[in-house]
C-alpha cells in the first residue's frame, strides 16, 4: 500500500521548480511559539535574508486554515529551506515530509532537547531533503541511526536583541541561580511508574551508586538498567522512564548546588517548589523581558547543565555574558571549542564552585574583565546569525541548484 502523498500538479510543479540558494537566501520558519522563532527571524533579517513565517504546532495538529496558509506561503514565497524546532510540524502520516520531498525543499529541524525522547516511537518519513541539526553532538549518531540522511551539529547561541549589555557597576544581589526545581516534572514522571515499584527502586540504586551520568544517559536506558528489567516494559513505559531519569537526576543535581551555596546568601529564582529546599526564593524571571537585566544586576550567576547534555553548553553560557552578567558554569567538553580559557570560569565540583564564589565575590574588576572577554567572543561568533550562516553554508554544499 502506497503511503499518503499530496499530488503536485503540473502547474504547481512549475511554481516549485525555482533555483535553491541563488541570490539572497530565503527561509521559511515554522512558528511554534518556541522561544527561538522570533530570534531566528531577527537573525535572518539582519543577514539580509528574506524571511516568511507560517504556523505550525509543537503538539497537536493544524487547522484547515493553517494548512492552507502553509502551502500558500510555500508557493508564493518560494523558500530555499524550511526551519523549525524539535521536529515540529511533521504529521504522523508523513504527508508534510513527503510534500517537502516532492517539492525538493530542504526541511531542517533544530533539536534543542534530546531527540531520542522527542522522536521515541514516532513513525517518520525521511527523504534526501530531511535535515536534523542538533545542539548536542552526542546525538549525531542517534539521528543517523533513526534515518536522517543529513545531520548537522549546531550549538546554541544568543539573541543580541535580547541579551546585549555592558557589565554593571552596582548589583542588586551577590549570588543567584535561575531555573526550575524540576520537582513537579520528576513527581509526575514518578507517578507514571507507580505500578512499577521495582523500576523506581532500580533507578534509586543507580542514582545512589553514581551510575546516572551524562555519558551513561547518552547510551540510553540500556546503559543504566539490566536487560531483564527493561524487556517487559512497553514503549510508553520506556519513554517515560527515560524522561524520569533525566528529570530526577537533574533535580538532584540542582538541589545539591542550591544546598551547597546557601551559606553565601544565594537567591533562587524559579518555581514555588524551590521553597521546600531553600528559604530565599523570589519567583520566576521572564526570559524575554527581565532575564538580561537580572543577569547583569547579579554579581555572580550560577549554571548547572542538565543530564541530557553530555558535551554541549546550555543557553545561559551565551545569554548571561552577552547581557553583561558574570557566570560560573559547570565543566562541559564543548566549552573548549567555543571559548578561550580566560573567557569562562568553570567548576568541576561543588566544593570548587564554593571556592570560586569566595574568590570572585569581592573582585568586581576581575569579574568585569571576564565578562568583557566573553561578550566579545559571543557577539563575534555565537549569535543566532552566526549559526544561520553556518547552516546556510552547509546547506548550500548539498542543495544549491
Amino acid at each position: 500500500m502506497q503511503p499518503p502523498r499530496l499530488h503536485i500538479s503540473t502547474g504547481m510543479r512549475q511554481i516549485l521548480d525555482y533555483p535553491r540558494f541563488v541570490g539572497p537566501t530565503r527561509v521559511l520558519i515554522l512558528g511554534t511559539e518556541y522561544f527561538f522563532d522570533q530570534s531566528w527571524k531577527r537573525a535572518a533579517e539582519s543577514l539580509g535574508w528574506a524571511v516568511a513565517m507560517a504556523p505550525s504546532a509543537m503538539l497537536g495538529g493544524l487547522t484547515r486554515e493553517q494548512i492552507q496558509q502553509l502551502f500558500t506561503t510555500i508557493a508564493e514565497f518560494k523558500p530555499h529551506f524550511i526551519l523549525t524546532s524539535n521536529y515540529a510540524g511533521m504529521d504522523t502520516a508523513g504527508i508534510f515530509s513527503r510534500f517537502f520531498e516532492d517539492a525538493r525543499i530542504p526541511y531542517v529541524s533544530w533539536f534543542t532537547d534530546t531527540p531520542r525522547m522527542i522522536l521515541f516511537g514516532r513513525e517518520m518519513h525521511f527523504s534526501p531533503y530531511s535535515v536534523a541539526a542538533t545542539w548536542e553532538r552526542g546525538y549525531l549518531p542517534h539521528l543517523e541511526q533513526v534515518g536522517f540522511p543529513h545531520v548537522f551539529h549546531m550549538p546554541l547561541a544568543t539573541d543580541p536583541h535580547l541579551f546585549n549589555g555592558a557589565p554593571a557597576d552596582t548589583f542588586a544581589r551577590g549570588l543567584a541561580f535561575v531555573g526550575t526545581s524540576m520537582r513537579q516534572q520528576a513527581a509526575e514522571a514518578i507517578e507514571k511508574h507507580a505500578h512499577l515499584p521495582h523500576v523506581l527502586r532500580a533507578l534509586e540504586e543507580a542514582l545512589l551508586e553514581g551510575r546516572v551520568t551524562r555519558a551513561a544517559f547518552m547510551g540510553g536506558l540500556e546503559a543504566l538498567f539490566a536487560p531483564e528489567l527493561l524487556a517487559p516494559l512497553t514503549a510508553s513505559e520506556r519513554r517515560n522512564l527515560e524522561l524520569l531519569v533525566n528529570y530526577e537526576a537533574t533535580r538532584r543535581q540542582r538541589e545539591a548546588l542550591v544546598r551547597r551555596l546557601r551559606p553565601f546568601g544565594l537567591e533562587v529564582r524559579g518555581d514555588a517548589n524551590w521553597r521546600s529546599v531553600h528559604d530565599n526564593v523570589q519567583g520566576q524571571v521572564g526570559y524575554y523581558d527581565d532575564l538580561a537585566a537580572f543577569y547583569r544586576n547579579t554579581a555572580i550567576n550560577l549554571n548547572s547543565t542538565s543530564l541530557q547534555m553530555p558535551y554541549a553548553v546550555n543557553q545561559r553560557v551565551f545569554d548571561c555574558p552577552a547581557a553583561g552578567g558574570f557566570l560560573i558554569t559547570d565543566a562541559q567538553a564543548d566549552l573548549a571549542a567555543l571559548f578561550e580559557p580566560a573567557e569562562v570560569v568553570v567548576y568541576h565540583s561543588l566544593d570548587e564552585l564554593a571556592d570560586l564564589v569566595r574568590y570572585f565575590l569581592p573582585r568586581p574588576r576581575e569579574r568585569a574583565a571576564v565578562i568583557e572577554r566573553a561578550r566579545s567572543r559571543i557577539l563575534a561568533q555565537h549569535t543566532h546569525a552566526h549559526r544561520l550562516l553556518a547552516l546556510e553554508g552547509w546547506l548550500k554544499e548539498r542543495f544549491a541548484a
